[in-house]
């Protein structure tokens, strides 16, 4: 009777999916496959290339990209606040109806408006 000796490797079991869009997973497979052209060194993985960027991400980095995901929503209510001390809410309705509050918003915004005074 023939037996089949099977090489049972201890599975890492330590990985865990994580949901990107389609775009950006094609992007980080194009840069691996230019990242690992070469041979005289180790592959660089999906894991050590966000590990990598998770340790030197800068204070600036993270500030740009809290920005990139700020919305009219998020705004309205920062801005409503840094108003608020200074108008009625009556008074901050009118002028956003009325269109008076534009400079006020171009100035302090962290949206690009295309108010200009």
């Amino acid at each position: 009777m023939k037996t089949y000796e099977t090489n049972s490797a201890v599975k890492n079991d330590n990985y865990t999916s994580i949901r990107v869009k389609k775009n950006t997973k094609k992007d980080v497979n194009k840069f691996l496959d230019r990242a690992n052209k070469t041979e005289d060194c180790g592959k660089i993985t999906f894991d050590a290339l966000i590990s990598y960027f998770l340790e030197n991400v800068t204070k600036d980095d993270i500030e740009k990209l809290q920005l990139q995901s700020i919305t009219w929503a998020h705004e309205d209510k920062r801005l409503w606040e840094k108003k608020k001390g200074k108008v009625s809410e009556n008074k901050w309705k009118e002028m956003l109806y009325l269109g008076q509050s534009s400079e006020f918003i171009s100035k302090h915004s962290r949206l690009e408006t295309s108010y200009t005074s």
